[in-house]
Parts: C-alpha cells; structure tokens; sequence
C-alpha cells in the first residue's frame, strides 16, 4: 500500500477544490492519463494504491480529510457509522460496484453523503459468465478438464446433458437477468422469471416464485441482494425446487443459504450449485460427488471490457461528485 499520485495543488484554488481521496488497487496506474487529468481538474486529488482489504483505523486515517472518496470492496466491504465517524468532512463516495449492500445507506443519509455507484458496466459480462456456469455444469467441463491432466481418476463420469428443451428459472428479472434471459434462445430453452416489481417483457413467462421454484431445470439467482435481509434460496425454496434441478447464483453469495444448499445436494434433490464465490471450503465438500459444486470466486465481472468501463463511469462519477452535479445515484443517500 502506498500513496501512487498526489496532484499539483494550484494556490488560488485552494480553498475552491473539493479534497478527493481515491483508493485503487495500482494506485495511479489504475487510470489513464486522461482520466487523471479529469480528475486532478476538479479536485485536490491523493491516489492511493491499496491491494488488500484494510482495517477501519488504517481507512479512517488515509481518509480523514476526505470530502469525495472512491474506493473499492478491496479495500473494505463495510461501510457503516463507525467508518463515517472518522470521515467528518465527506459529502459523497463513488464506488466501483453495482450492489451497495455492503454500505450503511441510513448513516449515509444522517451525515448528508451522497452516494454514486456503477449501475451497468459489467451486465455483458456477468450474463456470459453465467452461460459459463451453466455450460460448465451441463457438459462436466470443469471435471473433463481435470481428467485430460491426470488430476481425477478417469472413472468418473464426463456424462452431460443438454440445455434444448429444457426450463431455464431466473429469479430476479433486472439488468442480468434480462441478460442471461436474452442468450436462452440460442440453447433453445424455455425461460420462466419472478421479479418482485411489475416487470412486463418479452422474454418468457413470468410467473410466481413458488411456480419458478417448481418448474425449473436450471434455476438462476439474479437478484440484488439489500443489506441484513435473509436469503431469497432458503430450505423452504430449495424443498419447493424440481428434483434434480441444478442452481446457478452470479449474484450476492447472501442471496442463498448455502448450507441448506449443500445438504439438498448430499440428499440428491439437487443435482448440483454453481456460485461465483468461495463459500465452501474443501473439508465442507469432502464426501461432496465431484462435479456437483463448481465455484469461481467473485471473477463474474471480470473481464477486459468491463474493467474498462467500470473505470470510466467510476471516474464520470467521481468528477460529477466533486462538480457538484451528482450522477449514477442511489436512491436514500
């Protein structure tokens, strides 16, 4: 961790320039030289480079000042009253995230912070990833894979199954979710959907939860997910799921008890959970069939293309912030 760029304070605009503290995991090197220069034009800016999750004393030091931040889930996935606490001076934050769950929105709300988040940069690549995960499970590519290099016993069976005909489930009809709903022609699958809102499209049958739980071969976890409320996915929606069913979640981790999940699969009600976390360890999968868990560890937004723009609209962001003319927010901060 280390202080990557500070930019030329000029005198007279001392007192004008909104002090900008931003926390990228490369520091500087995070942006490119426009995005640095858009940046140091409207704030007295300090780049910091922070790789791994800090302590809220080391946060709280390094933003003391602060009165715009931008920062990342590297640095911190909680963002509540005792963190605000030590930044007195903050109006606005910019974060380089489409959920915000992780974030205190009622103590943003008493202190008067505005916040701007990242509503679309990674909604592409999310959907893809999440075809990945699907197609992963269906053809038993990641156990073929371990078999071609000698890493599991040729014994085990490769056996997929096809997605034509079968009834593609998604909870959560939001920006991924019309996504992923979008690619389901090209397997030939038939989509169902719940969202809680009033969501006319065509895209599928909309139907009730309870019906999505019951009839779907593969059920897909598209969901936002609102700080402190219990999974969506309990053991009461998993009992209601198709025998056989396999659950696919690119979405919060939260959003689904992953316990009971495990357990279904143990007791072969469901076939097998795709997550794009590490919410399993290896000694909770031993005596798991393999194949049945497949996780990828919060890498569904990671792509060349979203970084770039994810960067982009974070700075837009951060620029609105500091000129007054806020963007990208969210409702209640």
């Amino acid at each position: 961790m280390k202080d990557a760029f500070s930019s030329p304070v000029v005198e007279s605009y001392d007192n004008v320039l909104p002090r900008m503290t931003v926390l990228a995991a490369r520091g500087a090197a995070s942006f490119s030289g426009a995005q640095l220069t858009a940046l140091s034009g409207v704030s007295r800016i300090a780049i910091h480079e922070v790789a791994s999750r800090l302590s809220n004393r080391e946060l709280g030091a390094m933003c003391r000042d602060a009165e715009i931040l931008g920062i990342t889930r590297r640095a911190t996935t909680n963002i509540d009253e005792g963190l605000l606490a030590d930044m007195p001076r903050l109006c606005g934050i910019a974060v380089y995230s489409s959920g915000y769950e992780w974030i205190e929105l009622e103590a943003l709300g008493r202190r008067g912070i505005t916040l701007s988040i990242l509503p679309d940069y990674s909604t592409k690549t999310v959907a893809e990833h999440t075809w990945g995960m699907i197609l992963t499970m269906s053809r038993r590519l990641h156990l073929s894979d371990r078999i071609a290099r000698g890493d599991l016993p040729g014994g085990i069976s490769l056996r997929g199954w096809e997605l034509a005909g079968k009834r593609l489930g998604i909870i959560g009809l939001g920006r991924i979710g019309k996504a992923v709903a979008a690619i389901a022609g090209a397997f030939s699958m038939d989509v169902i959907y719940y969202d809680r809102r009033d969501v006319s499209v065509n895209m599928g049958s909309a139907l009730s939860f309870d019906e999505v739980l019951a009839s779907a071969d593969v059920l897909v976890v598209a969901s936002s997910y609102d700080r402190g409320t219990a999974p969506i996915i309990d053991s009461s929606a998993i009992a209601q799921m198709k025998q056989g069913a396999y659950l696919v979640n690119p979405a919060r981790p939260s959003l689904v008890n992953n316990d009971e999940v495990l357990k279904a699969i143990r007791e072969k009600r469901l076939a097998g959970y795709a997550v794009d976390e590490r919410v399993y360890s290896r000694g909770q999968l031993a005596g798991i069939e393999h194949g049945r868990i497949f996780q990828t560890g919060h890498t569904a937004w990671y792509s060349n293309e979203a970084m770039e723009r994810g960067t982009q609209c974070w700075v837009d962001n951060l620029v609105a912030l500091a000129a007054g003319r806020p963007i990208n927010l969210v409702a209640g901060s």
